[in-house]
């Protein structure tokens, strides 16, 4: 079970960054694509987008269930551990954001405004770098 629990976490984690990563180079190289384009385009990051929140969706609920069967009170007495913690609190900030911010585009009929996500991108790929970092010292006794 343990070992189960520790992949799913693995896979949120990949899912996350990487299609996280995907989203920023996407909008990076698909910048100048013709606009008859964008909608494939739109639709291709949204799921992009779609993968990235369900992989922090995957790690919070893996994450909870780890700490809660594996000894909870002494990881969480770990400085790195409450860092990645505080991390992927503001990592879900900037998820939440990002998905209001396409929520009300898509209500409005509009693409998302591109400079918000970008920063909201950037944001969320810092802290989730940052989270996987504390992450690495929280569990190997650093």
């Amino acid at each position: 079970m343990l070992e189960l629990l520790k992949i799913i976490h693995f896979i949120g984690i990949i899912m996350g960054i990487g299609a996280g990563m995907a989203n920023m180079l996407a909008g990076r190289g698909l910048a100048g694509v013709p606009r008859d384009a964008m909608p494939i385009v739109g639709r291709f990051r949204q799921g992009l987008g779609k993968m990235s929140t369900l992989g922090l969706i995957l790690l919070w609920i893996s994450g909870i269930i780890l700490v809660k069967t594996q000894g909870g009170a002494d990881i969480i007495a770990v400085p790195a551990f409450k860092l990645k913690l505080a991390a992927v609190v503001v990592l879900t900030g900037f998820s939440i954001a990002a998905n209001y911010t396409v929520f009300q585009a898509k209500r409005a009929g509009s693409p998302p405004d591109a400079e918000r996500m970008k920063k909201i991108s950037l944001g969320a790929m810092i802290f989730g770098l940052l989270a996987l970092a504390m992450a690495v010292f929280a569990f190997t006794g650093h």
